[in-house]
């Protein structure tokens, strides 16, 4: 499958830009890792939080609800940011990425953390909807959620390595 030649010339464009000014591509590496530690904090913290509350009464589980759907107005905008950093940094070489098995098992991961996401905002309803089984759909979401983090992060670290 051939690339149409405007998008192939936009694509050597943005790599020349990436390649030869390294304010851009630090300023893009930044923005990345910036928002994976701001995001990826924040979810990690309320995925604890939920975590612990599952465990505990009731009592507890309201304010646990209301921090978790706070966190949501920080992850959901970092997780942007991550996406569109992350494109550019793919389209700056992209005959290294395409080709790489850790860039994909990457994006795999990704693509689970935002599928899980979808799943931890339904469960979240469900809970704020006074149902106690959803207790058990968000602490296993939560738990999951703490695990493609950390999972993602991981294959990040490895990509710089294997590219």
């Amino acid at each position: 499958m051939s690339i149409p030649a405007v998008v192939q010339s936009a694509i050597d464009s943005w790599s020349d830009v990436y390649g030869n000014h390294q304010i851009i591509s630090v300023a893009v590496r930044y923005l990345h890792l910036a928002s994976i530690v701001v995001g990826g904090g924040t979810a990690l913290a309320a995925d604890r939080q939920v975590l612990r509350a599952v465990r505990s009464g009731p009592s507890v589980r309201s304010e646990v609800v209301a921090a978790v759907h706070g966190a949501h107005r920080v992850v959901v905008p970092a997780l942007a940011v991550i996406v569109t950093t992350g494109l550019a940094m793919t389209l700056s070489d992209t005959e290294t990425f395409l080709v790489s098995p850790p860039f994909w098992s990457k994006m795999a991961l990704v693509g689970l953390l935002l599928l899980n996401g979808l799943g931890l905002v339904a469960a979240e309803r469900v809970v704020t909807k006074q149902r106690p089984k959803g207790w058990l759909w968000l602490g296993v979401t939560s738990a999951t959620s703490l695990l493609l983090w950390l999972g993602t992060l991981f294959a990040g670290v490895w990509l710089t390595v294997a590219a």
